[in-house]
C-alpha cells in the first residue's frame, strides 16, 4: 500500500493549498463566522469551478478528492460543506433523474448557479433513516409530500432539495424514496437553526406542507434503458449516501484539526516565556507530537474508507473514520488552544473558531456513539439496537 501521493497529486495539493490561502482564507476570516446568503454562496461557488468542487469537469482520482476536501476545510469549512452538499445533489439528479428533470436542474446544480440540499433527517428520525416519517402520497401523475425535516445542511437557501420520504408505511425501508422539490417551483416554509460552529453553513429546518411536484420527480426508475433504476433500491441509497456523507464530514474534520495545528505550532515557535520559546517545553512538545500523531491517524483512517467505498460496502472503516476524525478534531482544537493560552481564547486568534466548528461534527451523520455500535456490531455479529 503506498501512503505517499503521486506527483500529479503533489503538484494539485500545493497549487490548490497557494490559491486557498491567498483568495478563500481571507474571505473565511470576514464571512466564516456569520449567517451564509444565497447570493454569496453562488458567488463564491464559482470561484471554485476551476479546481473541480463544482462545475462540468470532476477529478475521478479519489486522492485528490480527499486532498479537495480536506484543504477546503482547513481554509473555509463552511463553503467547503455548502459546496459539497449542493454538488452531490446535483449529481444525483444528473444520474437518477426523469431526463426531464435531469435537463432542467442538474447542470445548474453543478455549476454552481443553483444550490441543493439533501433532506434525511427529521425531529423523530436521526441515526435510524429506516423510520422516516415525512409522506408521499400519489395522486395520479402528482405526489404530496407532508413531513417536517431538521438539521439539513443549506437547507435555508436551498434552490433544490432532494428529499427522502415514506410512501407506504406498510413496507417499511422498502416504501422509502426520494424525490426532487424545485422550490422556485413549488415554494415551502424554512428557516435557519443558529449553531454554536459552522456559522455559515446553513443548518435549517423545512416546512413540508402538502408540497405537490410532479410524478418525475422522483428519483429513480427513469433514465437511458441500460441504466434504469430500480425504485425499490431507493434505501439502498440512501444508506450510501449517508456513508459518503460520513466520509466527507471525518475529511472536514483533518482539515479543521489541521488548521488549528498549523496556528499552534506557529505560535509555539514564536512565544517566549522564561527566555526561550515555549517550543522548546518538554510538555508543549508534548502536545504537538499528539496533535501531529492524531491528525495524520485520522486523515490515513479517512482515505482508506475513501478508497475503499469506490469498491465495497465499507461500513465498518467508514464508521471507523467518522468517530474516530470527528473526535480527534475537538481534541486537537483543544491542545492548539492551550498551546495558544490566552491568545487561543481570543476570537481574533480564529483557533477558538476551529474548535467551534470540530465540535459541531461528531453529531451530524450519526453520533460517534452510532458508530461505535456499528462497529461493534461488526466485531461481534450481534447488535445493540434490533
Amino acid at each position: 500500500m503506498d501512503f505517499e501521493y503521486s506527483e500529479e497529486q503533489h503538484i494539485y495539493r500545493d497549487s490548490l493549498r497557494k490559491f486557498l490561502d491567498k483568495e478563500i482564507m481571507p474571505l473565511d476570516n470576514k464571512w466564516g463566522d456569520v449567517e451564509m446568503t444565497s447570493e454569496r454562496a453562488k458567488s463564491l461557488f464559482q470561484m471554485l469551478i476551476p479546481w473541480g468542487y463544482v462545475g462540468e469537469e470532476r477529478v475521478n482520482d479519489w486522492v485528490i478528492s480527499c486532498i479537495m476536501s480536506e484543504e477546503m476545510a482547513r481554509v473555509f469549512p463552511s463553503l467547503g460543506g455548502c459546496a459539497g452538499i449542493s454538488t452531490s445533489a446535483g449529481r444525483m439528479i444528473e444520474t437518477r433523474a426523469h431526463a426531464d428533470v435531469k435537463a432542467h436542474l442538474a447542470r445548474p446544480l453543478i455549476n454552481g448557479e443553483l444550490i441543493g440540499a439533501i433532506a434525511i433527517s427529521e425531529p423523530n428520525v436521526g441515526s435510524d433513516p429506516s423510520s422516516i416519517e415525512c409522506r408521499a402520497i400519489q395522486k395520479n401523475d402528482r405526489y404530496i409530500i407532508s413531513g417536517t425535516k431538521c438539521w439539513i445542511s443549506n437547507g435555508h437557501i436551498a434552490d433544490v432539495v432532494v428529499v427522502v420520504a415514506q410512501t407506504d408505511p406498510s413496507k417499511g425501508p422498502a416504501g422509502i424514496r426520494q424525490f426532487v422539490i424545485d422550490r422556485r417551483e413549488t415554494p415551502f416554509e424554512s428557516r435557519d437553526i443558529e449553531t454554536i460552529g459552522l456559522r455559515a453553513f446553513p443548518t435549517s429546518e423545512l416546512f413540508l406542507d402538502d408540497v405537490e411536484i410532479p410524478e418525475t420527480h422522483r428519483l429513480d426508475g427513469w433514465g437511458d434503458s441500460d441504466r434504469k433504476q430500480d425504485p425499490a433500491k431507493s434505501f439502498g441509497r440512501v444508506l450510501r449516501s449517508i456513508a459518503a456523507a460520513r466520509i466527507g464530514t471525518a475529511l472536514i474534520s483533518v482539515g479543521i484539526a489541521q488548521r488549528a495545528f498549523e496556528m499552534a505550532l506557529k505560535y509555539v515557535g514564536e512565544r517566549k516565556q522564561f527566555g526561550k520559546e515555549i517550543g522548546r517545553f518538554q510538555l508543549v512538545q508534548e502536545m504537538i507530537a499528539e496533535m501531529a500523531t492524531d491528525i495524520d491517524a485520522a486523515r490515513l483512517l479517512s482515505y482508506r474508507a475513501m478508497q475503499l467505498i469506490q469498491l465495497r460496502d465499507c461500513q465498518t472503516e467508514v464508521s471507523m473514520a467518522k468517530a474516530f476524525a470527528t473526535e480527534m478534531g475537538v481534541r486537537v482544537c483543544n491542545k492548539a488552544i492551550q498551546c495558544m493560552g490566552a491568545l487561543g481564547l481570543a476570537t481574533e486568534a480564529r483557533v477558538e473558531r476551529c474548535m467551534r466548528d470540530a465540535r459541531m461534527l461528531t453529531i451530524p451523520d450519526g453520533t460517534t456513539q452510532i458508530q461505535n455500535l456499528i462497529i461493534g456490531r461488526s466485531l461481534t455479529g450481534m447488535s445493540a439496537i434490533r
